[in-house]
């Protein structure tokens, strides 16, 4: 299965195909341990939290679609929102069921955030990310490494609601800039 595409891998899943899971699970589970440990900190919740996502693919694996983007950065995508609702739970807050349609790739495709998770490892990003303001590294890195809503960082640190906004606007855009000067962000021309 090794020479298998994920998008094959996918829908071969989908019609019941455990070791298709397997293989998806070989080629992503060591990259969404590393993001699900990094938003919740603990390795038994990093755990937990794969283990659920990996559910849930098997499960929704039908509703992927290539026009949405690479089922890697949907694969993530699973693991990122399984790792919220599972931090959401450690802190207390009742996890919110994502519709499915949350779970799946965003629509635009040139969402800052997809290029970052389906083109840098780890390391690469930590260093982009030290490149921006503090106050604008620390609200993306509450927002999507720990899960925090912008209304719930605004409560946290105090600050309002339309400043957090902006600060991750910014500092996405500051992101996509370092991306692109790294040839990593794609085309600096717009459409």
């Amino acid at each position: 299965m090794e020479e298998l595409t994920d998008e094959v891998l996918l829908q071969l899943l989908h019609v019941g195909n455990e070791n298709a899971l397997g293989a998806l699970y070989d080629r992503y589970g060591k990259s969404a341990f590393s993001l699900s440990f990094r938003m919740l900190g603990n390795v038994q919740a990093a755990e937990d939290a794969v283990q659920e996502a990996f559910i849930n693919i098997w499960r929704r694996s039908g509703s992927f679609s290539t026009a949405r983007g690479t089922a890697r950065t949907w694969i993530m995508a699973v693991v990122h929102h399984r790792s919220i609702d599972i931090g959401r739970k450690r802190r207390g807050i009742a996890p919110r069921e994502l519709p499915l349609e949350l779970e799946r790739l965003p629509e635009d495709p040139s969402d800052t955030w997809s290029e970052v998770s389906n083109k840098m490892d780890g390391e690469l990003l930590r260093r982009c990310l030290q490149q921006i303001p503090d106050n604008q590294r620390e609200a993306i890195e509450l927002a999507y490494f720990d899960g925090f809503t912008q209304r719930e960082i605004a409560e946290l640190r105090g600050i309002p609601l339309g400043t957090v906004k902006g600060r991750i606007r910014i500092g996405m855009a500051k992101l996509r800039g370092i991306l692109q000067e790294t040839g990593l962000g794609g085309s600096t021309d717009e459409p």
